[in-house]
């Protein structure tokens, strides 16, 4: 056989692996350089906002300049001021106690769905409490319409309900 079949195909002139490896030196030089740049940056960054900011304040103006400001925080918006500018004008409310409110309406629930009161007193239509609407659907039983057809249904449903008597188990 050839020299070049043995040698799969290459030459054995100057063919070879790499001899140098990359230097720590090199490696800790990028690494110190990157960290310095990055302060660099940081610091133009803060700097930058900071200009900015201190610009943003000098530049600010009253809407008039006959309106005193009342200090700095002449932006801020109170509580008070929200329902005084919007509680006439029938604007919705943003919510500033969710848990709160959340709570109180499901205690008028509660004390709905566990008391008596009157939903139409003209047409003697109440509401009573669960347990004693429970208590009186066992002793009376639920209304059951009667056999029959369409036409006996709606007679039955202009009539007072039947009541069944209640199953002893």
């Amino acid at each position: 056989m050839s020299e070049e079949m043995t040698n799969h195909g290459q030459s054995g002139h100057g063919t070879g692996f790499e001899r140098e490896d990359l230097s720590s030196r090199g490696v800790f030089v990028f690494m110190i350089g990157l960290a310095i740049t990055g302060l660099v940056i940081y610091f133009i960054i803060v700097g930058m906002y900071s200009f900015l900011d201190k610009y943003e304040r000098s530049q600010m103006t009253t809407a008039s300049p006959l309106v005193a400001t009342s200090g700095a925080a002449s932006r801020v918006v109170t509580k008070d001021y929200i329902e005084k500018q919007f509680k006439d004008n029938g604007a919705p409310m943003l919510e500033d106690n969710e848990r709160g409110q959340f709570s109180d309406f499901l205690m008028r629930q509660e004390k709905h769905l566990n008391s008596y009161g009157w939903v139409d007193e003209n047409a003697g239509v109440a509401y009573i409490p669960i347990e004693r609407a429970m208590e009186l659907t066992v002793q009376r039983g639920l209304p059951v319409l009667p056999q029959g057809g369409a036409t006996d249904a709606a007679g039955a449903a202009s009539k007072a309900p039947a009541t069944k008597a209640p199953v002893k188990r």
